[in-house]
């Protein structure tokens, strides 16, 4: 019930917030006030996380935490509603309650997400089914901002508030404390000394995560109708990609996921962009959502709060990135062209029993340093099918020695880049043939 009420609760805290910024907009002086609301609303309420989470997980009574967001909020609507008798209201006041609204949002996040981890013991499923229903609050608060609506919200927000019980027993807490105690500030600071490269891998992919999903949109007519199309499929995306990791595994989850977008990243980069690539490759993505807040609550114990937060700072950036860098059909291929490569090869050396992270790491990082490249090279000075055996082939003779550094075996480190690229190229030979014909 906890966990049920979280997500309801979710859906509402979103939904609300955007409501309110959307019900704002209009009362402003001009275009600059609009976008510098919306773009303080989004730092405090995403990238304050980091400092949010790491507060709530401190508090010994943290539902404290929900009770203050919900008061945030409270105070933002009550802020925006006694100047509705007014044709307009100051900027200052709609940055006010601009900065209510992000500091409540950015509060409540960290506060479900440590709720949803601790009392499911960072279960995939329900943090992928807490994390989901955010995205279809956003687009309705878009779509039929009302000021009725945002009564409604705000009333369930504190109702469910103050009923919601005391949900951290006292079992949990003693361990909690005991684990607290028994580990102190220590165990975070090793935590983050052993464990930093795997967490700088994890946000990288978040931020990539974020800036896929934008640019997979692009193109697209969205009228109401596709954007809860898309709202839909990107909560039933999160909700389903824990139950998929927890029948697959982590990591062959990620690896299958990651080709499917990037699949459908290459598909939609025609001029001609259909619609259900779209879908398919938001549903992909958004499924990664729960295994990468799994991976990181996993490096952070009796932190999951501070993990929460690290992992949604990233996702602005990401959106600011591909909202407002021109991204080409050539970048487009490029960036669906690596992460498929990626995936595959990944997906390959998984396939024939190589479960090393060095070795797993190590692919991901000679495909970024020998595909860009080579990529690059035939798209700028148009290479025909001799400059592309050559290059192949380079790229095979580099891959056997990168890979030798790792397995230490001449033998294997040939048969896997062998394998790896063989795979690659024939499966991307088969795609854009699928994709030439389904136009």
């Amino acid at each position: 019930m906890p966990i049920g009420i979280a997500t309801v609760l979710h859906f509402l805290v979103d939904g609300l917030c955007v409501c309110m910024l959307f019900l704002m907009a209009p009362r402003q002086y001009g275009a600059m006030d609009v976008t510098a609301m919306f773009l303080t609303y989004n730092v405090l309420a995403f990238m304050t996380q980091p400092f949010t989470g790491w507060w709530v997980d401190r508090l010994r009574k943290r539902h404290t935490a929900l009770v203050v967001a919900a008061g945030f909020l409270t105070l933002a609507v009550l802020l925006q509603a006694a100047v509705v008798p007014f044709s307009y209201s100051s900027p200052l006041l709609a940055f006010a309650s601009a900065i209510l609204l992000g500091m409540g949002n950015s509060l409540f996040h960290v506060w479900g997400g440590k709720l949803t981890a601790t009392l499911s013991a960072n279960d995939m499923r329900a943090l992928g089914i807490f994390v989901s229903t955010g995205v279809l609050g956003l687009t309705l608060g878009v779509l039929y901002a009302s000021w009725w609506m945002s009564a409604g919200m705000l009333t369930l927000i504190i109702l469910l508030s103050c009923i919601l019980p005391e949900v951290w027993s006292e079992e949990r807490r003693v361990k909690s404390e005991e684990s607290e105690l028994h580990s102190g500030r220590l165990l975070l600071f090793f935590t983050l000394r052993s464990s930093l490269f795997t967490l700088l891998a994890i946000l990288i992919f978040v931020f990539l995560r974020s800036f896929v999903g934008e640019v997979a949109q692009v193109g697209i007519d969205k009228t109401s109708q596709v954007l809860l199309l898309l709202a839909i499929t990107a909560m039933l995306g999160k909700a389903f990609g824990g139950w998929v990791a927890r029948w697959w595994g982590i990591g062959p989850s990620i690896v299958v996921c990651l080709g499917i977008a990037a699949a459908c990243l290459m598909w939609r980069g025609e001029e001609c962009v259909p619609l259900l690539p779209v879908v398919a490759g938001v549903f992909a993505i958004n499924c990664t959502m729960p295994m990468t807040l799994c991976l990181a609550n996993r490096l952070f114990p009796c932190r999951e709060g501070l993990s929460f937060g690290l992992l949604a700072a990233v996702l602005v950036p990401g959106y600011l990135l591909a909202k407002n860098v021109p991204f080409t059909s050539d970048h487009s291929f490029m960036l669906s062209a690596l992460l498929l490569t990626i995936a595959v090869e990944v997906g390959m050396l998984l396939f024939i029993g190589e479960r090393r992270r060095k070795v797993l790491m190590g692919a991901v990082a000679v495909n970024i340093l020998t595909n860009v490249p080579l990529n690059y090279f035939l798209l700028t000075y148009d290479g025909g099918t001799g400059h592309l055996i050559a290059g192949e082939l380079l790229v095979l003779v580099a891959e056997a020695v990168w890979y030798y550094f790792f397995v230490r075996q001449w033998q294997k480190a040939i048969i896997y880049s062998l394998l790896c690229n063989a795979t690659s190229f024939l499966f991307g030979v088969l795609l854009q043939y699928i994709i030439i014909y389904s136009l």
